[in-house]
């Protein structure tokens, strides 16, 4: 018996374990102790189903609260009861593909049901194992249907976003600050023509296209916006686009900071602006002539004033001073009071617009008449060719007016070429469509006819070009140009309802288009050649009234109508004349009234003589007006219309109009 008997007292008993067998026993219950709790804790659901009866035989406490069974519900069922209607099949073909064994592991995405009947999204992990003896498999679950909504929504936003940005007129970008570069919307490079590859998403590129002239102040101030803690960025600049040209483009962007306010990216859109800038230009440039052109009457009023008492002493001079010198100088005086007055017209024209007077025209003759005149007036070393359509349509204008147009590029043209060179006159029929009238200001679809004047002169220069109609802008030398021969063109085929564009290049020379509405259906009926005006008959002491405030040109009035047989007493202004006709009504014959006037204007002394005498002949002057146009109600109320300046013939014209019978 040994000892070991002895000690437990029954000698047929097994006999006792080694203490490291033990001490193994008591380490696996450990070890599966701790797997146990490692199984129940894990925040992930986790199972062992049988590997052939398919049903549940552990669950730890995750799977319970995500599927929402008791544990003992858990272990009557198949696993196949947590799938989702539709998976059922697809279940068992991979149990088919892969055998009842299904020893390998798998990983896959399923749709299960909860027991309140909510469907989720799970990626499963399983593993085959033995499980007290029978093949099972541990099944591990993730539930995924918040993280895929999640997803979803932020796919949404980024589609929402590109679809936005793709919709936009603006150049949507992203600048992330610590990779210090920029995200570009599809809708950057479709408006300024550039590639992903052309143009790299380093912050120095973009900078790199922004003009040499805006980019220290624009960068700058995109740095302080960045480093000085605003929320927002807002500039003004000029970028580049991909064919080397400039846009006019307003940026902006709002800074994204973090909770210690470290700005971490910049998210903004760039707008193009250049379409926009362009029309400001032209509004800001219509209210400087309509300024101009406020001033320009005032002035045209004085000097027309000053010029008309000029003309009336030349001609009371010349009867007075036979001499041939005093003769010329009274010619020198008399031909730079026309020119000043020539000047005067030539101001309100493009200043006001004149509308003239508009009958169906042949463009043809008004060219030949334009190269003609050029042909005998310049000199020898120009060459004048003319160019015009048999079929040229008709337009509606005003013929003295275009002859101005022609003569004024003309004039511009030889000043193009100080050596001599060629001059062509051209006309030709066109059709604007409506890529030519969407890119060219004022213009309108339809037939046109295109006056053109062209030069193989000095060309004018780019920076020139937006300025070249702007009024007193000239680059002749001082005293050699006024800045206003291409106003004036300018305004004239405004009125006309035409444009102009123009082409040029240094050292190639100019060449001015002028499209005029045309009327290819309208006819144009021979002219019938004017009868000779008959020269002013002599007065025959008929009274006449003399209404004006500038004493020198009322003084010149009184005596050229005197000297040529009529009877004269004047006013100072309209209320003084009111009073002179009320004594004198039954012997004035005409009333010549001044337009603008202190006290009472022309308008008021008119209207208050009407009131005294209905039938009263008034003749109307004014150096406001010199295209003889007056409002209707005026019109409607006197016998003639004489601008200012006048000289003696035309005076007693607009006399002798007045003092004829009215039936």
């Amino acid at each position: 018996m040994t000892d070991s008997a002895t000690r437990d007292g029954d000698p047929s008993s097994p006999p006792a374990p080694p203490a490291d067998a033990a001490a193994l026993l008591i380490a696996l219950r450990e070890t599966e102790e701790a797997y146990r709790r490692l199984f129940d804790l894990t925040p992930l659901p986790m199972c062992v189903r049988d590997g052939e009866t398919m049903r549940y035989l552990e669950v730890n406490h995750a799977a319970l609260a995500t599927y929402g069974y008791s544990r003992e519900e858990f272990f009557t069922m198949d696993c196949r009861l947590l799938l989702a209607p539709g998976e059922g099949t697809r279940f068992e073909d991979y149990v088919a593909r892969r055998g009842r064994s299904q020893n390998e592991s798998y990983a896959g995405r399923w749709i299960h049901r909860r027991k309140d009947g909510g469907l989720i999204t799970v990626e499963v992990w399983s593993h085959a194992l033995v499980f007290h003896g029978r093949p099972a498999r541990l099944v591990v679950v993730r539930d995924i249907t918040e993280q895929l909504r999640a997803e979803a929504d932020i796919r949404l936003g980024r589609e929402r976003f590109q679809l936005i940005a793709g919709a936009t007129s603006d150049a949507v970008w992203d600048w992330d600050f610590e990779a210090n570069t920029l995200w570009w919307g599809e809708s950057f490079y479709t408006l300024y023509g550039y590639h992903p590859a052309d143009f790299s998403n380093a912050f120095a590129t973009w900078a790199e296209a922004v003009h040499p002239d805006d980019r220290e102040r624009v960068v700058h101030s995109l740095e302080a916006a960045r480093d000085q803690a605003r929320e927002s960025w807002r500039e003004e600049y000029r970028f580049r686009r991909k064919d080397g040209s400039y846009a006019t483009v307003v940026d902006r962007g709002r800074i994204v900071r973090d909770a210690s306010g470290k700005p971490h990216r910049m998210v903004g859109g760039m707008t193009d602006i250049t379409e926009q800038s362009r029309l400001q230009k032209q509004y800001l440039r219509a209210q400087r002539m309509e300024s101009i052109g406020t001033v320009a009457g005032g002035i045209a009023h004085d000097l027309n004033n000053m010029l008309a008492p000029i003309l009336l002493a030349v001609e009371m001079a010349r009867l007075q001073e036979p001499s041939p010198d005093t003769q010329r100088y009274l010619g020198t005086i008399e031909t730079s009071a026309r020119r000043s007055a020539d000047l005067v017209r030539q101001v309100l024209t493009f200043a006001r617009g004149v509308e003239g007077q508009r009958v169906p025209v042949r463009a043809g003759h008004i060219v030949q008449e334009a190269a003609r005149f050029a042909t005998e007036t310049f000199p020898r070393n120009f060459r004048i060719v003319t160019e015009c359509a048999s079929d040229l349509w008709t337009i509606q204008a005003d013929a003295t007016q275009l002859n101005q147009v022609l003569l004024n590029l003309a004039l511009n043209a030889r000043d193009a070429m100080p050596a001599g060179g060629q001059i062509v006159f051209a006309a030709q029929n066109m059709e604007v469509d409506e890529d030519l009238a969407a890119s060219t200001s004022h213009a309108k679809t339809g037939p046109h006819v295109v006056l053109t004047v062209a030069d193989d002169g000095t060309g004018i220069a780019p920076q020139h070009l937006d300025h070249i109609f702007e009024p007193f802008f000239t680059t002749k030398e001082i005293g050699k140009g006024t800045g206003l021969g291409l106003p004036t063109v300018h305004a004239i085929i405004r009125e006309h309802g035409g444009f102009i564009t123009v082409r040029s290049e240094l050292g190639a020379g100019s060449a001015f288009r002028v499209h005029l509405p045309a009327r290819p259906d309208l006819a144009i009926a021979t002219p019938i050649a004017p009868s000779p005006a008959s020269p002013a008959r002599p007065g025959a002491g008929e009274l006449i009234l003399v209404i004006d405030d500038e004493a020198a040109l009322r003084d010149l009035t009184r005596h050229t109508l005197e000297s040529r047989g009529y009877s004269v007493i004047d006013a100072g202004d309209g209320a003084e004349g009111v009073a002179l006709f009320a004594q004198h009504r039954d012997r004035i014959a005409l009333v010549l009234t001044d337009m603008a006037m202190p006290v009472m204007d022309g308008a008021a002394t008119i209207s208050a003589l009407r009131r005294i005498e209905p039938r009263l002949p008034i003749v109307a002057t004014s150096g406001h007006d010199p295209s003889g146009r007056l409002n209707r109600s005026i019109q409607a109320e006197i016998r003639h219309f004489l601008p200012k300046p006048f000289n003696a013939d035309q005076l007693l014209a607009a006399i002798r109009i007045g003092l004829q019978p009215t039936s």
